[in-house]
């Protein structure tokens, strides 16, 4: 509430609320112009399916990671759902993913968040495969390398990121940082981005990203390979649905910028997550359990031949991987010189 002192006149009160009205008009309207391009960009961005039938299918399938030379597509499939994962991978042949295989180091555990480091050597994943160390928690840190004709066998990071809180969804940057989610650390029982440093060849104690964050869950990040960009999925108050993709701009104090939803084209009012960049940055794949053709009313079930064949579809409420070119985004971003 605003108290005008006695002496504030009638006339003086409704030129200044005159003044004010204008200015927040003419705000609006500057803010409304500066958008409008990103705006139609993100109206015209084009979601396809990654290879229905073969990468894509009426399974469950999300978490991809492609490695620096484009040739190898890792994911994990659900067997049910959650509960139970695995890593797959796929060879680009012929213009195309392959029929996707079982990871050689894969099957017995639920491993999931696969991802490639930068030069392609190492491949990270999460998995609560047993340690020998109590103390750390259900679900941990791995890697592989890449060596002649496969992968070494799995190895724990034996450091401080390792402790008794799960870590998800690792993404590692060219100087070895790391950002992951937690659900189960302190003050983060809804979903937090934290981030750990590696320095002298150890990494630093996890750190909240406090501007990544908000009262809701936050997670799956994804940082572009010059750091300038930072991907997540939320369900932070603003959004379509059950989670929404958004991006984030780092700002000249090294901090990162206002959440920017990636609109209807790439999110849904159902599960959008995952997103991974592709090698040269400019496409964004990502999971999502959308439904494309939700016309149960116009369309309903009349048998229970259509429900079975309904369910046994791609889309059928189950995980899907797609992709979209963000080249044009990305652009405007980059030359947008007003910081929000």
């Amino acid at each position: 509430m605003t108290i005008f002192p006695l002496h504030y006149s009638k006339a003086n009160f409704m030129k200044s609320y005159i003044l004010l009205l204008v200015t927040v008009l003419l705000t609006n309207s500057v803010w409304s112009q500066s958008n409008k391009e990103l705006q139609s960009i993100l109206k015209n961005l084009k979601v396809e399916l990654i290879q229905p039938g073969v990468i894509s299918t009426s399974g469950f399938e999300f978490g991809t990671s492609i490695s620096p030379d484009g040739e190898e597509f890792f994911f994990v499939k659900g067997i049910t759902g959650f509960r139970r994962t695995a890593i797959v991978y796929s060879i680009w042949q012929d213009s195309r993913w392959s029929s996707p295989k079982l990871a050689p180091f894969s099957g017995k555990y639920n491993d999931t968040n696969p991802y490639f480091s930068k030069d392609g050597k190492r491949l990270y994943f999460t998995s609560d495969r047993p340690t020998l160390i109590l103390k750390y928690a259900r679900t941990n840190l791995w890697y592989v390398d890449k060596i002649q004709g496969g992968w070494t066998s799995p190895k724990l990071i034996e450091d401080i990121i390792n402790d008794q809180y799960e870590i998800v969804y690792p993404t590692i940057q060219m100087n070895g940082t790391i950002h992951f989610v937690s659900w189960s650390r302190p003050g983060s029982e809804k979903g937090d981005i934290f981030k750990s440093q590696l320095v002298g060849g150890s990494y630093t104690k996890p750190e909240l990203v406090d501007e990544l964050n908000s009262p809701m869950s936050d997670a799956d990040p994804e940082i572009s390979q010059n750091g300038e960009f930072m991907f997540i999925t939320s369900q932070r108050n603003g959004g379509l649905g059950h989670y929404d993709l958004y991006i984030f701009k780092k700002l000249k104090n090294g901090k990162w910028g206002k959440a920017i939803n990636l609109g209807s084209k790439v999110n849904s009012i159902y599960m959008d997550s995952d997103p991974i960049l592709s090698p040269d940055g400019n496409t964004l794949y990502f999971s999502s359990d959308r439904i494309e053709v939700d016309n149960r009313l116009s369309n309903p079930h009349t048998s229970y031949e259509m429900l079975v064949k309904s369910n046994e579809g791609i889309y059928n409420g189950l995980m899907n991987i797609y992709k979209v070119d963000i080249s044009r985004l990305l652009e405007y971003l980059k030359n947008e010189t007003k910081t929000n």
